[in-house]
């Protein structure tokens, strides 16, 4: 199963952590070998019920069941070596103390076995993994890793199980993971009590973002009934409600193994698995009857209804009198009805994706909104599924006229259908889909079929693509079933929602009000007994925090445990007419990848101010040959789409020069090869950019996108901002793609004729798209017999005509040099948390010390700011970072502070010098073993010689790199850090957000940017 509109559910998943790049290898046919397990028998204590071979994807599944808990397991062996292993609960709370996202955080802070701090974040350093996560969604949590390595798998599984089945639940844990009132001066007790808590901040910050609280109203709203009528992350106002003791008792119903399912995937023996899982844990507990859990259909309405809520103003948003979202949403089939599903999914796209699509027609081509809101589409995630579609930035007064093109949209689609043409697009990325191998299948596999398992459904059947698309396939093609499917589901559904959304200048007002409240009552009705203990426990908790503890009950990798898998790629270069080429074959599955680079040196700084609004709209527009709206159906028809995307690297090992250009991909079976690449050539031979309309509507839909996801990802945006005071290439990157390019862009809507943005963009074309201005990059299957003529034939259409006939090179542009002033950034935001960072020029990549850097950072992580930053302080998170061009990066995330933590990042040098018994064997090996788990991530096949093609960086490089991280020494790290993070070295500061009082103290001169609608 898979879900190409895949929303990991409308209300939010909760991450500990961002994930990293992982990725798979394309998989050799096994050899066939007689099963181990058949229907029928039982293996340590698991029933196997069910045996199948998913040919679509070249696995077997085994479905068990334990005899005694009757916990699920679903094991899908492949010959992958990326093995995946996760263990999920259902959790359906009935109300919004966030019990189940707050027991996430909790059981993984000490268990039975591992009596530790928050062991989940010391594997990250004592492991391999290729991904370590807990999630939370409106209904489940899970909790899934992924490794390469047999004995880091074993060592993982150890760790997670015993977190989830045998907790400690410590109340100091509780108090430091979900919320506590503790004295803004640990040590007075007559200073005035506050709410803290990792996940209460989490929240605070996510109920700020507009998109993410109006997906949250939404659900609770048009899914009153039961678990989806709450927010299982948590309402900041309701999360206090929660006790330690009702936390206990959610674990002991809910995360009890009847009500578990455990999934395995890959080719590690699935006996071990069962083995240990048994003995250690199932055998142990009898069967607890999980129907508490069991989430029941929604009542249907008999009429539809309507909705209106209120947001914070976007400060860096449109202006506020657009600054609207409405949202139509249908109550569709349940979750467990595969085929039902896989065809709305199929039909979703065919209504919203694309400018063949008749909500686009209808409502995005009328330009009377910012687009699509983040709502629109289908949510099969949950119980009762959703189909939404919604606009953003759309003005108040227009959201009647929304309203009635909806209904007259659906009544054109029960009339008229859909076109053949369209029809067959949207199958063929669907059969795409099935044969290009993701980079990480085995993980993708598990998100789509948690929600579906979740509730008891077919998951099996689900796996079984092919004959769920050889029935859309026909049933698509019937006039009549549509307009079956159509009345049925749309204009005959009652259990429909009109959800609408203004911004009120005094939400954050009324929000603080609310929880000033909330703590004034709290506070009032404490016994000065209870005062007593708040006190005691906060003094109690800080002395935990900072306490030093032994590891060594943690299992870790040993170094003779780990080798070396990767491989030099059989990478080959030549040119064709003027373009040079990198070509890999590799086991590709019948798919051809084609990436390029445009370099774009030659713009000036007004066109590069569009560069990335020229990215957005490049394949959007008609070509040579085709209107865009027949362009699009051939995109589609033959290729994965069309990739554009801003490109700005620097030297591997030249300080003081970067390339900047646009990478350019697709991918195609192979067959269509020759169609890929005419229409790559269509693409180069210069779209028409002469529709004024629609290039006022991509310029209003482009600036709405804009601000979406700032405050999800204000980390990255913080860093970024700091690294533009000391870097030119920063500066470069934070104009294309920062909160620098926000504004600019709605300068550039709000005062720019519409015609003087048409000729900047046609001169970006006509100066960019040349077959003299790139160079190209092709991975493919040694089936493919015709891919050199092929290739050959789009660089001779390309060159066609050019005298000259030097070989494309890289242009380098030259940096320009800083003044070496302390300067920082504040960039204003009304929400109640703050991202900060600090950033520090060191050294490129291919210098010894980089290696040496690059260590230190995961140190200084693991052991200063992770416990002062997160744990002490109450950030959701915070660490360091080395970009791949040699800056020093520090960070932190939903940060309650903003001074305190500028502080942190400066003294850690004086930190080093106080604490260099901390840097010993062990602890300099769990920093290198977690540059190794970055390092060492298995490549995809059509991502093979990739880092060579766009960054310069050879295997024999990397391979350099990893040698000399291994060899760092202590003393190289005590060296390193005094030498480069001394707090009187250059850097550059950031904080997004309200900021504290006190942040503009020290010797940094600051600047204030406040969003167009302060």
């Amino acid at each position: 199963m898979y879900s190409r509109l895949h929303k990991c559910a409308r209300a939010g998943l909760h991450h500990r952590l961002t994930s990293q790049h992982y990725s798979t290898g394309i998989l050799k046919k096994k050899e066939s070998q007689p099963r181990l397990i058949q229907p029928g028998k039982t293996l340590h204590g698991f029933l196997c019920t069910e045996v199948e071979h998913i040919k679509e994807y070249n696995m077997t599944a085994y479905f068990l069941v334990h005899e005694k808990a009757k916990t699920e397991y679903l094991h899908l062996e492949r010959d992958d070596s990326n093995n995946v292993f996760s263990v999920g609960f259902r959790t359906t709370p009935l109300d919004s103390m966030g019990t189940p996202h707050i027991l996430e955080h909790t059981v993984l802070c000490g268990s039975e076995k591992y009596p530790v701090r928050d062991p989940f974040f010391k594997m990250l350093n004592r492991s391999l993994a290729t991904f370590m996560n807990a999630l939370t969604g409106p209904d489940y949590t899970f909790y899934p890793f992924s490794s390469q390595n047999e004995i880091d798998y074993r060592n993982l599984q150890k760790v997670y199980l015993d977190a989830v089945f045998k907790p400690n639940l410590a109340r100091l844990d509780f108090l430091q993971e979900g919320w506590r009132l503790e004295h803004s001066n640990i040590e007075d007790k007559s200073s005035d009590l506050t709410f803290k808590g990792v996940v209460y901040n989490e929240m605070k910050g996510a109920f700020s973002e507009t998109g993410s609280l109006f997906g949250q109203k939404f659900i609770n709203t048009i899914l009153p009934e039961g678990t989806y009528g709450y927010v299982s992350g948590g309402d900041p106002l309701h999360i206090p409600e929660l006790t330690h003791s009702f936390l206990k008792d959610f674990h002991s119903r809910y995360y009890h193994p009847s009500n578990s399912r455990i999934y395995s995937y890959g080719n590690f023996p699935l006996d071990a698995n069962l083995k240990f899982v048994n003995e250690a844990y199932l055998s142990k507990y009898a069967y607890l009857d999980p129907k508490h859990s069991i989430v029941q259909p929604q009542p249907r309405w008999k009429s539809p209804k309507r909705s209106e809520i209120t947001c914070r103003v976007d400060q860096y948003g449109v202006p506020i009198e657009k600054q609207n979202q409405i949202a139509i949403g249908y109550v569709m089939s349940d979750i467990t009805n595969i085929y039902e599903t896989f065809m709305t999914l199929a039909l979703s796209e065919l209504m919203i994706i694309g400018p063949n699509s008749a909500f686009y027609k209808s409502l995005i081509e009328k330009n009377i909104s910012g687009g699509y809101n983040s709502l629109t589409g289908y949510d099969n995630q949950i119980r009762d599924t959703l189909f939404v579609v919604g606009l953003k930035d759309v003005e108040a007064s227009k959201f009647e006229m929304v309203e009635s093109i909806v209904n007259q949209t659906l009544e054109k689609i029960h009339k008229e259908g859909f076109e053949k043409d369209h029809i067959e697009s949207v199958l063929h990325g669907f059969e795409l889909s099935i044969k290009h191998q993701s980079p990480k299948f085995g993980l993708n596999l598990l998100f789509n079929l948690m929600p579906l398992w979740n509730h008891n459904g077919p998951i099996l059947n689900a796996l079984k693509v092919n004959s769920l698309l050889n029935q859309l396939k026909s049933d698509l093609m019937d006039p009549k079933f549509v307009k079956n499917v159509i009345e049925k589901n749309f204009i005959q559904n009652n259990h429909k929602l009109t959800m609408t959304m203004k911004p009120d200048p005094k939400f954050d007002d009324l929000f603080n009000e609310a929880e000033a409240r909330n703590l004034a009552t709290r506070v009032k009705s404490l016994t000065e007994k209870q005062k007593e203990d708040i006190y005691k426990e906060g003094v109690e908790l800080s002395v935990a925090q900072k306490k030093a503890q032994s590891l060594e009950v943690l299992p870790c990798l040993k170094i003779d445990e780990i080798t070396l898998n990767k491989t030099a790629p059989p990478i080959k270069h030549t040119v064709s007419e003027t373009i040079p080429l990198q070509l890999c074959e590799a086991n590709t599955n019948g798919v051809t990848y084609f990436k390029g680079v445009i370099g774009t040196d030659c713009l000036d700084e007004a066109q590069k101010e569009l560069l990335p609004f020229f990215t957005y709209v490049a394949t959007k527009f008609d070509t040579k040959s085709y209107n865009y709206r027949d362009f699009d159906k051939y995109v589609s028809k033959t290729t994965s789409g069309l990739g554009f995307l801003n490109h700005i690297t620097e030297h591997i090992d030249q300080h003081g020069q970067y390339e900047q250009g646009l990478v350019i991909s697709s991918h195609c079976l192979d067959e269509y090869l020759p169609k890929m690449m005419d229409i790559w050539s269509e693409i180069f031979s210069k779209p028409d950019f002469s529709n004024t309309e629609r290039m006022k509507m991509l310029l209003n839909n482009y600036c709405s996108s804009l601000s979406n996801g700032v405050i999800d990802s204000g980390h990255t945006y913080a860093m970024q901002a700091a690294r533009s005071l000391i870097s030119s290439v920063d500066e470069c990157k934070e104009h294309l793609m920062g909160l620098h390019h926000v504004i600019t862009m709605q300068e550039i809507q709000k005062k720019q004729p519409i015609e003087q943005v048409q000729a900047t963009v046609d001169q970006i074309s006509k100066m960019t798209l040349n077959g003299t201005n790139l160079r190209a990059a092709f991975h493919y299957c040694n089936t493919n017999a015709d891919i050199h003529l092929c290739i050959d034939h789009f660089c001779k259409r390309l060159c066609k005509g050019v005298d000259n006939k030097d070989m494309n090179r890289i242009n380098w542009i030259d940096s320009r040099t800083f003044p070496k002033d302390n300067r920082g950034i504040h960039i204003q935001m009304n929400i109640p948390v703050n991202f900060c960072a600090k950033v520090i020029p060191t050294v490129p990549y291919t210098d010894p010390d980089y290696a040496k850097l690059r260590v230190l950072s995961r140190f200084i992580t693991s052991k200063y700011l992770h416990p002062i930053v997160r744990e002490q302080n109450g950030a959701y998170g915070g660490g360091a970072m080395l970009t791949l061009d040699g800056v020093f990066n520090y960070y932190s995330y939903r940060d309650p502070n903003s001074r305190v933590t500028l502080d942190v990042f400066d003294e850690t040098s004086e930190w080093m010098t106080k604490n260099t018994e901390l840097v010993d064997d062990q602890n300099l090996f769990e920093a290198k073993l977690s540059i190794l788990q970055q390092m060492d991530q298995p490549i995809a096949e059509y991502m093979k010689g990739i880092d060579l093609f766009l960054f310069g960086l050879s295997y024999d490089i990397w391979k350099t790199q990893r040698e000399r991280v291994l060899a760092v020494t202590k003393e190289d790290l005590i060296e390193v850090c005094n030498k480069y993070l001394s707090r009187d070295k250059w850097s550059g500061k950031c904080v997004i957000g309200e900021g504290s009082k006190d942040l503009k103290e020290g010797g940094v001169t600051w600047e204030t940017i406040s969003g167009p609608q302060q």
